[in-house]
């Protein structure tokens, strides 16, 4: 439950921080560790906000630095 709430609050803050792009986009990206956020977490936001998240995973640090610095 404690994982789910922080997370929630996680994507919350993510989308309130970039609420100007969203405001015409109405989408938020989320890059995650795989498995990390269930899947009714992120239909639950969409339906609650109207955002859509476009939700990517890397399971390795590796993976994600690469991700990162190809941009």
């Amino acid at each position: 439950m404690m994982r789910r709430l922080a997370l929630a609050a996680a994507v919350g803050m993510v989308a309130f921080g970039a609420m100007p792009a969203l405001a015409q986009q109405k989408v938020v990206n989320v890059y995650n560790w795989s498995d990390y956020i269930d899947e009714s977490v992120l239909e639950d936001f969409t339906k609650e906000t109207g955002i859509k998240v476009r939700y990517d995973v890397f399971d390795s640090n590796e993976v994600l630095e690469t991700k990162l610095l190809a941009g």
